[in-house]
């Protein structure tokens, strides 16, 4: 899956295996991912939509 880091400022690869599915408190779906880049660890998170969601779990 796609991710965006904000701070590198470029769009990141990630293997399915390292996102997990999580609820945000508004109640939407969102994948979080950690991810080391360059030897620094980065946690990134994106939106889900519900075909997405389900998709993933």
């Amino acid at each position: 899956m796609k991710f965006y880091n904000l701070k590198l400022r470029k769009s990141v690869e990630v293997d399915s295996k390292d996102i997990s599915k999580v609820t945000l408190k508004n109640g939407r779906p969102a994948a979080k991912a950690t991810v080391s880049i360059d030897g620094q660890e980065y946690t990134m998170f994106k939106i889900l939509s519900k075909a997405d969601a389900d998709k993933l779990s």
